[in-house]
């Protein structure tokens, strides 16, 4: 599933900003610096850095189909955030700021991602794909961050994208379809 999302941000980015593939790359990879020596054109870089689920939108609720004296029963979706760091990587550093630039501009006008973009399993989402950008209660400190990347600092984005995983199967469960009065009569005497 996290794949799909993985697609969906690049199909986002590529429609969107727009960004034309043949001359910028977006990647995933950890950029360390084995990485970043690899890099031989502009590249957009969302590296997923971390998975959890979003409390705040948590819901114990279950949703039953009936059908006739059957139903289906079926739990909430957990909500997990997935939270990228974005950075941009140019020979040139305004150009990686430029570039950095539209990628922002790009984010800030989806704060729930079109239909459009959506690749695989995200098609089929119960609930709508909600986006954050540059939160600062969301964004590791960039000195942590990249002194264990082993690079020098750069300029980067908090990305966090709010997804449904559905870990639970539905249940199927019997239903009361009939009610049972029995009446005695009470003798008075």
């Amino acid at each position: 599933m996290i794949n799909d999302v993985d697609d969906t941000l690049k199909e986002l980015l590529a429609q969107k900003t727009p960004l034309d593939p043949s001359a910028v790359d977006i990647r995933f990879e950890r950029p360390d610096k084995e990485w970043s020596a690899g890099v031989s054109k502009p590249t957009i870089n969302l590296f997923l850095y971390d998975v959890r689920e979003n409390h705040e939108l948590r819901s114990n609720q279950r949703s039953l189909a009936r059908n006739g004296a059957a139903g289906t029963e079926t739990r909430a979706p957990v909500r997990v955030d997935l939270a990228y760091l974005i950075s941009a990587w140019t020979s040139d550093v305004s150009d990686e700021h430029q570039l950095l630039g539209r990628v922002l501009t790009t984010l800030l006008q989806f704060p729930v991602l079109p239909p459009e973009v959506l690749k695989g399993s995200m098609q089929t989402q119960p609930l709508p794909l909600q986006a954050w950008i540059a939160q600062p209660e969301r964004m590791p400190s960039p000195w942590e961050f990249w002194g264990h990347v082993d690079h020098g600092m750069k300029a980067g984005l908090c990305f966090v994208l709010t997804t449904s995983f559905e870990p639970n199967a539905p249940v199927d469960v019997q239903l009361v379809t009939s009610t049972v009065l029995k009446l005695d009569e009470i003798n008075a005497t």
